[in-house]
């Protein structure tokens, strides 16, 4: 098995750092990126073995961010080796546990780490989002990299096409909702611009042995909305936290986050809001696509809490609409039903 996985440059750059020749390896579970993960384990020592279909973009961003990010101490796994002709980054082994597997262990009710974890999270991300301008700086491609209204529209019609259209099967989408849309998406690419993950959910947070978190799966970064990681955190259908937790855990934010300073608590909820209708649209059409076009059938058991998740958030925002026809509630709630 070792030898159909570790390509030989990997296997001699990990006997040339005290691996044994006969080390252990074990598969990792994936998501749904079709990346493969391996942990490779000798005495004392393990890695992770990342291998990728090809060497594309997202190859060469993961590695590359890898680096960048370390050097402004984000919090992200050190790359030791990469060979690009088996498409493989041999990396730091962050442990066993994201952030879900600690708050849903084994798939039972939310532990009581929820408080405790969730504010060390936040902390971490506080910490991403306030490098932004010295990172932006030195990374003009990551600045110019945006999270921009054409990216947002795209996360709405993904969701139309996969999820209302492919799922529920509603052809028909009237004119007021696609206005809704654009509206939305107008809104979230007017907010303040910081480092955005783009995928800042329970997955991709590790808790490592010794407490502390790390991210993964960041090769997505660019340059975006200041509410659209938190809002991928707290409204993340993997875990379901409460509207209160929410609530709790976005003031806990605020209170964290300099550039909050700029808005009211209303209208910090409401920008919130907002990038939180993007985000979870966009995780609803992803579960849809993923399991009824990818087969990846895992992804199935999450539409459910997403819609639940939706019906909170539709509930939020008509308490905060200023002009949204009545016509898009009434879409929303039949088809959130």
């Amino acid at each position: 098995m070792n030898n159909e996985i570790v390509s030989s440059a990997v296997k001699d750059f990990l006997l040339a750092h005290g691996y044994a020749a006969d080390f252990e390896i074990t598969t990792i579970a994936g998501a749904g990126s079709g990346r493969k993960y391996y942990r490779i384990a000798s005495g004392d020592k393990s890695c992770v073995l990342q291998v990728s279909a090809s060497v594309d973009d997202d190859f060469k961003r993961f590695v590359d961010y890898s680096a960048a990010f370390r050097e402004f101490g984000l919090p992200v796994p050190r790359v030791y080796f990469v060979d690009e002709a088996s498409c493989s980054v041999l990396q730091e082994d962050l442990g066993a546990h994201n952030l879900l597997d600690e708050i849903l262990p084994s798939g039972q009710n939310k532990s009581g780490n929820v408080r405790i974890l969730y504010p060390v999270v936040i902390d971490a991300l506080v910490k991403w989002q306030e490098v932004s301008r010295s990172l932006f700086s030195s990374r003009s491609d990551l600045w110019l990299r945006r999270f921009d209204f054409a990216a947002l529209k795209w996360e709405t019609d993904y969701f139309t096409e996969n999820f209302l259209k492919a799922h529920k099967g509603i052809q028909e989408i009237p004119q007021s909702v696609l206005n809704f849309y654009s509206v939305l998406a107008i809104s979230v690419n007017a907010q303040p611009k910081v480092l955005l993950h783009r995928d800042f959910q329970s997955q991709n947070i590790m808790v490592k042995p010794d407490s502390e978190v790390a991210f993964v799966d960041y090769q997505g970064a660019r340059r975006g909305s200041m509410f659209y990681d938190l809002a991928s955190l707290l409204w993340d259908p993997y875990v379901s936290l409460s509207l209160n937790e929410i609530k709790d855990f976005f003031e806990y934010w605020r209170t964290m986050f300099r550039e909050t300073k700029t808005y009211t608590q209303e209208d910090a909820w409401e920008a919130f809001i907002h990038a939180s209708l993007q985000r979870v649209m966009q995780a609803m059409g992803a579960y849809c696509f993923l399991s009824k076009v990818k087969g990846i059938q895992k992804f199935e058991q999450y539409i459910e809490p997403g819609k639940a998740q939706l019906r909170v958030l539709f509930g939020e925002f008509k308490k905060i609409a200023k002009v949204t026809e009545p016509e898009v509630f009434e879409f929303m709630d039949k088809a959130l039903a």
